[in-house]
């Protein structure tokens, strides 16, 4: 009977420690989204006013290509997206083999 109090004990403390793991994941998967939900934010927050001066000014190819390669490490989060695009819509005319050069890259990064 010692033996099979035993048993249930470890099987009890087995299922119970795999639903404290579980949970434990969850938690520090729910702590990695809210970092990442933090960090898009701050991007969009700091690349916004970037972006705005630079669709209203003409820039240097150099300057439009140095921001879009910072913004491309941004760009999983929509609003970034819509801020990259934005950029490459401007300057598509003024410099058009670098921002095709900039969408390969999105497209490299980001698409399947």
């Amino acid at each position: 009977m010692a033996t099979d109090s035993a048993e249930m004990e470890d099987a009890v403390g087995s299922e119970v420690w795999t639903r404290l793991q579980g949970a434990k994941m969850d938690m520090d998967i729910n702590a990695i989204v809210e970092r990442i939900q933090e960090a898009s934010e701050l991007s969009y927050n700091y690349y916004k006013p970037l972006v705005d001066s630079i669709i209203a000014e003409k820039a240097s190819e150099k300057e439009v290509e140095y921001l879009l390669d910072y913004m491309l490490d941004a760009c999983h989060d929509e609003r970034m997206l819509n801020l990259f695009k934005k950029v490459c819509r401007r300057y598509y005319n003024l410099y058009p083999e670098m921002i095709v050069s900039a969408i390969l890259a999105y497209k490299e990064w980001y698409e399947d």
